[in-house]
């Protein structure tokens, strides 16, 4: 045999060694079935008979569009090779009849030894597949064997061709799979188009709907401008439109025919609004827009403030009305909501009382709030001057609501200075009051 047709035969080998890598479904059960094969073989113009015991193992059943493995073992093949070989690589064919026609190739990588001159040459597993296109039954019977040896480097290739009439090695049950379902692309945008395929279908017209994750809510509305249906040939064709409203996530699009239903999965992103602004008369390739979101967290309406007591300025009495005077402690109020509510901050105040039990009236003190608001901030309003009470909330100073939802809020301070009337007929000592800011 001349150098070039061995490489190519080696090449076929070597690719029809990868395709049987592809493994049969584990889940179907599998079987083995031997039978003798007398193969008629030449080698060299030389013709001799391969006895060849023949195992085939693949799974008894597969479904329609399923790939079948078979794995092969041949029982040694005679050798008429004068001198040892040294390599071989061994393929073949099977035959196809039933279901499915037709022939499918065999295989097993390139083997290295040194096998004596004139000695059997071992023969490792083969292996090669099939699609199980139809349903119905298949039967796998042999072909040929085929093997290119290296005998110490003199190269010759022994072909083998099965009888005329073979015994079959394996029928495969194929049973029908029912309709599948594909959607391209996997993943779209509201508002785009999707192109739906599958087979096995009854002909005539297929239903398509958008459902949740699960393949349950399923909506005809959730989809626009459905166009699905089978051929003759049970081949589904379909286009639809996502609506533009369809929430973005997880969905999957649902094919139903009468009773019989498939799904398959589909993910809604947002739509991209076309470009704008320095992009809206660019060439698309030369101008992008890059949508940037962040989330503002809602905070909360607090106040704060400095700490210690108040003392007023001393009194002297003297028999005449007299005056003590003061500044409250200062008061922050940060509004941080992010919402167009207002508030305010309101106080009142407990009578003045002393150890030995005279008292100062509440309303003897009168407050002049003085407010400002931070940089930045919405207005806020500063409340009267006046006396207050025990009982009657007096206004520090408040922050008006936003009209029409206009958003407010801000830092503010908050402050007021005190006047405290002394009567003229007041008991000496130590008195004290408290005063309650409320912030609402």
């Amino acid at each position: 045999m001349t150098g070039p047709p061995r490489l190519k035969a080696s090449a076929a080998a070597a690719a029809l060694a990868g395709a049987s890598l592809v493994p049969a479904l584990a889940a179907q059960p599998a079987f083995a079935a031997t039978a003798q094969v007398d193969y008629s073989c030449t080698v060299l113009g030389s013709a001799f008979p391969y006895p060849a015991t023949v195992t085939v193992t693949a799974s008894a059943t597969a479904t329609t569009g399923d790939d079948v493995t078979v794995k092969v073992d041949l029982s040694d093949m005679p050798s008429k090779s004068p001198l040892p070989v040294v390599s071989w690589t061994t393929s073949g064919t099977m035959a196809l009849s039933g279901a499915v026609t037709g022939e499918f190739a065999f295989s097993t990588p390139t083997q290295t030894g040194s096998v004596p001159k004139n000695t059997p040459i071992p023969i490792n597993q083969l292996t090669g597949k099939f699609n199980a296109s139809a349903p119905g039954d298949i039967s796998i019977v042999p072909k040929t064997v085929k093997m290119d040896m290296d005998a110490s480097g003199v190269e010759a290739t022994i072909e083998c061709q099965a009888p005329a009439d073979p015994p079959t090695l394996a029928t495969v049950k194929v049973g029908n799979a029912g309709p599948s379902l594909t959607v391209e692309p996997a993943t779209i945008h509201q508002g785009g188009g999707i192109t739906v395929g599958g087979a096995r279908w009854e002909s005539g017209p297929v239903d398509l709907a958008l459902c949740d994750e699960n393949g349950a809510g399923c909506s005809a509305a959730g989809l626009t401008d459905v166009s699905a249906s089978a051929d003759g040939y049970g081949t589904l064709t379909g286009t639809a439109k996502v609506a533009e409203d369809a929430a973005p996530g997880a969905h999957t699009i649902k094919a139903s025919q009468g009773s019989v239903a498939k799904t398959v999965g589909l993910t809604v992103t947002e739509k991209v609004p076309p470009p704008t602004g320095a992009c809206a008369d660019k060439p698309a390739g030369q101008c992008g827009e890059q949508k940037i979101n962040v989330k503002v967290a809602a905070g909360k309406l607090t106040m704060s403030q400095q700490p210690g007591a108040v003392d007023l300025s001393e009194v002297a009495l003297d028999g005449t009305a007299k005056t003590a005077t003061g500044d409250i402690r200062q008061v922050e109020v940060i509004d941080a909501r992010g919402g167009s509510t207002g508030w305010s901050l309101t106080g009142t105040m407990t009578d003045f009382t002393s150890v030995g039990g005279p008292k100062i009236p509440a309303g003897n003190l009168s407050w002049t709030p003085a407010c400002t608001a931070g940089t930045g901030a919405t207005p806020v309003t500063t409340g009267s001057p006046g006396p207050l009470s025990t009982t009657t909330a007096a206004t520090l100073c408040s922050g008006a609501g936003g009209d029409g939802g206009a958003i407010v809020g801000g830092v503010y301070n908050a402050g007021a200075g005190l006047t405290l009337d002394v009567p003229a007929v007041t008991g000496a000592g130590r008195y004290q009051a408290v005063l309650t800011i409320v912030l609402s």
